[in-house]
């Protein structure tokens, strides 16, 4: 008799746009560390970033096409 794989449940970060999520909070803190701590908390990267992490969140808000190539872009920049 086979036995029956039980599957575990899946985590937040197991989805696409969870993983998104991820690389976006990676991105947020390559920001940190690149601007140092005379960054201003009003940094307009640092800003679009976190304001995306939150909407994505607490709101279950997917980016746009045009979001994810700028989040791309920041990503090249501060990689």
């Amino acid at each position: 008799m086979k036995t029956v794989a039980k599957r575990r449940p899946a985590k937040a970060t197991d989805t696409f746009w969870g993983k998104v999520t991820m690389k976006l909070k990676k991105l947020a803190t390559h920001i940190e560390q690149s601007k140092g701590p005379s960054m201003s908390i009003d940094d307009l990267d640092y800003r679009w970033v976190d304001d995306r992490i939150r909407f994505m969140e607490y709101e279950s808000y997917k980016l746009t096409k045009d979001e994810m190539i700028k989040a791309n872009n920041l990503w090249n920049d501060y990689k």
